[in-house]
């Protein structure tokens, strides 16, 4: 029985399947468990059953007359299995009937192994006789009890259902994750109470299980903002979607959700339908950009990083964005401002400095904080007369600003340089900007000394209020 037993242990799928085809033809999926694991399980129950008679028996288990198959190997587990089944409401010819395409398939299982027809015929009657006396098991302990013993197991069965039917359905509302199913003609066949609340539905819960009258909508009436996406996924064989959308509903803030589209997981083919789950990112979204502005600007003033700049340079070092210009503008005069005046003062040079900058560039140019007083901004395919228009553009509003905020004295040195990568590194064009900085640092400096302190000796700490 060796060979057997290895067949059996290494087809359970092939027994699963063909047991479900045979259920499925012949309409016994009604009344049986739509999952595939319960299949599973049931297939298990029984090559396991089957598996520890090959291994006991050494001969076909022929039926004898006298037997009591409540006490046979085999037949013990019939009996359990009738237990089992007269609590679901099984009857017995339904059980009979199915059991026998369960034989089937183990029958089929063999015949499709192709052995010598002697062995063949060995382990063919072996497993009839074993289904024979599960069979008669099953109906001898089916027999045993009255009448109104049998009603009463199927009263307690019934209300141990309906115990089971309301703890899920509970555990359906109390989820706090907006859920929609949907029947096989995209109708509405429920939804949570998360649901309801986050479309604003005006439905009632439970309506659908408790009584006959059902406020049924199509998806489409329910979730018209979602028509294209739901009709493209019933139209294909995906077995789950997902998307993300951002909407504006019933008047609210704009939300940013994740919608999953899933079928039903049901082999039976008796529960046709698409489960919907709803999920509002919106607040992790805020909290996600908002992490990611901080990672990539500087807290104080607004403007890139130091490390966001260093990514944008190895990014412009490409070749793609050639001419590459950078602008390099240091403040002038923030020491002296914070020895007389505080770091207040010299925060407030730094955060308009920032907001000139803001100004003076285009969409595509990066102006970043790169060290205490140090700005720079980069400028992808530039040219001399960009490069120097937006150098003119930073004079201008700093003249501006000085004429408008005569409290407020500014300046800054400003360092620029124009380079193709193909030719020099961006490294070095970053440098060449810094030395023309440097080179007219020491003259605004001096400059920014003297205009402070003028307006120091005049105004005193009325300077930056």
């Amino acid at each position: 029985m060796k060979e057997l037993v290895e067949l059996i242990e290494a087809n359970q799928t092939f027994l699963i399947r063909r047991t479900l085809e045979y259920a499925k033809l012949h309409n016994y999926t009604k009344y049986t468990s739509t999952l595939e694991e319960a299949w599973q399980v049931s297939i298990n129950g029984l090559t396991e059953a089957l598996l520890s008679a090959l291994r006991y028996y050494g001969l076909v288990p022929e039926l004898n007359v006298d037997e009591d198959y409540s006490t046979d190997r085999i037949g013990i587990f019939g009996v359990l299995e009738a237990q089992l089944h007269r609590s679901r409401g099984v009857t017995l010819e339904m059980f009979l009937g199915l059991m026998k395409y369960y034989r089937q398939s183990y029958l089929d299982l063999v015949m499709e192994a192709n052995w010598d027809k002697n062995i063949e015929r060995k382990y063919l009657l072996f497993i009839n006789r074993f289904f024979d006396r599960v069979e008669l098991a099953f109906c001898s302990e089916w027999t045993r009890d009255t009448k109104e013993v049998l009603f009463q197991n199927l009263q307690d069965t019934n209300r141990t259902i309906i115990n089971e039917k309301n703890k899920y359905l509970t555990i359906f509302e109390s989820i706090p994750t907006p859920a929609i199913i949907l029947d096989s003609d995209n109708m509405i066949d429920n939804m949570n109470k998360a649901a309801i609340d986050f479309l604003k539905y005006t439905g009632i819960m439970g309506t659908s299980y408790y009584s006959g009258n059902r406020n049924v909508k199509n998806v489409s009436q329910l979730l018209p903002w979602l028509v294209e996406e739901f009709n493209s996924f019933i139209e294909g064989s995906d077995i789950e979607a997902t998307i993300e959308k951002n909407l504006e509903l019933f008047g609210m803030e704009a939300r940013n959700v994740v919608i999953k589209f899933h079928r039903m997981l049901d082999v039976s083919e008796r529960y046709k339908g698409t489960v919907i789950i709803l999920t509002d990112l919106t607040y992790r979204k805020q909290i996600e950009d908002k992490l990611r502005f901080i990672s990539f600007h500087d807290d104080f003033t607004g403007l890139y990083n130091r490390a966001f700049f260093q990514e944008e340079l190895i990014r412009l070092d490409s070749g793609r964005f050639d001419p590459v210009a950078i602008i390099v503008c240091d403040v002038d005069g923030l020491k002296v401002v914070n020895d007389t005046l505080g770091h207040q003062a010299g925060d407030i040079l730094l955060k308009t400095t920032a907001a000139i900058l803001c100004q003076s560039f285009r969409e595509g140019d990066v102006a970043a904080r790169v060290g205490g007083d140090e700005f720079a901004i980069a400028l992808p395919s530039s040219s001399p007369e960009g490069l120097e228009e937006s150098c003119e553009r930073i004079r201008t509003a700093l003249a501006k600003h000085n004429t408008e905020n005569p409290m407020v004295p500014l300046s800054f040195s400003i360092g620029a340089a124009l380079g193709d990568t193909r030719n020099i590194s961006i490294g070095e064009i970053y440098r060449n900007a810094d030395f023309e900085m440097y080179l007219e640092k020491p003259d605004n400096r001096e400059k920014y000394r003297l205009l402070f302190s003028s307006l120091y000796a005049m105004y005193g700490n009325k300077l930056f209020r």
